[in-house]
């Protein structure tokens, strides 16, 4: 990446800007970076320095790479327990919880030269469905809105973040537009991103689509590129990922005065601001030091360490109280890297002199099962899933649910449930184990330290970032 902004640098008149997710640390995008765990760590760990040293250590690598700016941090709000978006890429189902996180994270990320963006406007987590397959609702009336999602972003306005992300989100309560009978998403909604996002809430910044691939942005105009020119038209400065023959069609509906040159003028000023921010000249690309690196892997395994929540505990198994000689881990992931940190667990048990059985996936024989179950001190259950690995729902399904339903058949007393994905499933699939565990991230990192913390070596945290009681339906 660092060799591909140098090159341009090079034959740019004018610097450009260099974008890229960070959702989870540098890591997850460019080889040999750190991974910092997904948000809800952090909003289990609750604690501003860390924050502010997650933004940090984003920022110190990413810099390095030449990236000038983030699409992170996550400032939906974890309303709704089904939703297969937000879970633990956000911080909290709290306000009052995430926002002093959020405004740390920020700082972190721009005092180091990284521009941060909120996202995704006007606030995800109270619908159920997907927006890379269909437009969501953010269903609240104004009222509700205005002490929520509109607090957050009128906060971290305030406090200065760069950029806001729309995603293809409905605010019905807000819109008065209807187009084919439906309102707009906020990426195609004049409603939401001139008059609420930029005029009531003042926001002087970019405002940079979500990604026009996805179907909850798509089938509202005749094609892909008049869709992104409604876009731009509506009031994003950048869309994200547009078509070969969008910056024609723009420039064709400006000449033609469909698009005002006021459009552009307000597009061109945020950009221009943000160039002027942080722009890296060719000569000051910084340099990715070795204690660039420690801090960010330092960072990461301080956050999960105090992130291992420790959610049931009715026959006081943990943290384990005599020595272990054989476990029993089953693998119940939805996604191949989560299998890759689950091999992780095991070897971290071995290295504690622990023989372990290890079912990856498969679901193996009732008769083998019993045996290797009465055999081993204990039954360990490593739970992930997280959102769009793969897209579709965030539940566990097929054989795995089967595997589930096995682990309740008999030795509830020295198995342990660990879920390095949603944190909801506690009492989703398992309301009467008696040994339960949310580690929020499926990374070597936070299966090390809940490895620690079920043996002791570390404390574990009792304080979880949502609610896990689950709503009763209300459907009659």
């Amino acid at each position: 990446m660092r060799e591909n902004a140098e090159r341009y640098l090079k034959n740019s008149k004018i610097p450009p800007l260099f974008f890229s997710d960070f959702e989870c640390g540098c890591g997850g995008y460019i080889k040999g970076m750190t991974n910092l765990p997904l948000l809800m760590s952090l909003g289990s760990a609750n604690d501003e320095q860390m924050a502010y040293d997650y933004g940090k250590a984003t920022a110190l690598e990413g810099t390095a790479a030449g990236i000038t700016a983030a699409f992170t941090p996550v400032c939906d709000i974890n309303y709704n327990f089904r939703n297969p978006l937000v879970n633990v890429r956000a911080l909290s189902d709290n306000p009052d919880r995430m926002l002093p996180l959020l405004k740390n994270i920020i700082k972190g990320m721009q005092d180091n030269g990284l521009a941060a963006t909120a996202k995704h406007f006007p606030g995800d987590g109270v619908d159920w469905r997907d927006q890379h397959i269909i437009t969501t609702e953010n269903s609240m009336d104004m009222d509700k809105w205005w002490e929520t999602y509109g607090r957050v972003y009128k906060e971290l306005i305030a406090e200065g973040v760069e950029m806001v992300m729309p995603g293809h989100i409905t605010l019905p309560a807000y819109q008065k537009e209807r187009k084919n009978g439906f309102p707009l998403p906020a990426t195609l909604s004049r409603e939401l991103l001139t008059d609420l996002l930029k005029g009531e809430l003042g926001f002087k910044g970019v405002v940079v689509s979500d990604a026009a691939m996805m179907g909850g942005f798509n089938g509202y105009y005749e094609n892909q590129t008049k869709t992104q020119v409604e876009c731009f038209k509506a009031g994003c400065d950048f869309v994200l990922w547009p078509t070969n023959d969008y910056i024609d069609a723009v420039v064709a509906e400006i000449e033609s005065g469909e698009i005002p040159m006021s459009r552009l003028e307000d597009a061109l000023i945020r950009i221009g601001n943000l160039k002027d921010k942080y722009c890296i000249k060719l000569n000051n690309l910084p340099s990715l030091t070795a204690e660039k690196t420690e801090f960010a892997r330092q960072t990461a395994e301080r956050i999960a360490e105090a992130s291992i929540t420790l959610v049931k505990n009715k026959v006081d198994l943990l943290p384990l109280k005599k020595p272990i000689k054989k476990v029993l881990l089953v693998s119940l992931c939805n996604h191949n890297a989560g299998l890759e940190a689950v091999t992780a667990m095991e070897s971290s048990l071995k290295s504690r002199g622990v023989e372990v059985v290890h079912y990856k996936q498969a679901r193996p024989s009732d008769e083998e099962f019993d045996k290797h179950a009465s055999d081993s001190d204990l039954i360990l259950y490593a739970l992930y899933t997280r959102s769009f690995r793969p897209v579709g729902p965030i539940d566990i399904w097929d054989d795995k649910c089967w595997a589930i339903a096995k682990s309740h058949f008999h030795s509830l007393e020295k198995s342990v449930y660990v879920s390095f994905g949603s944190p909801y499933f506690a009492n989703q699939y398992f309301e009467r184990a008696n040994t339960y565990v949310n580690a929020y991230s499926m990374m070597p990192v936070a299966v090390e330290a809940f490895v620690k913390a079920m043996f002791g070596e570390i404390g574990f945290n009792y304080d979880s970032p949502v609610k896990l009681e689950l709503p009763k339906p209300d459907l009659f």
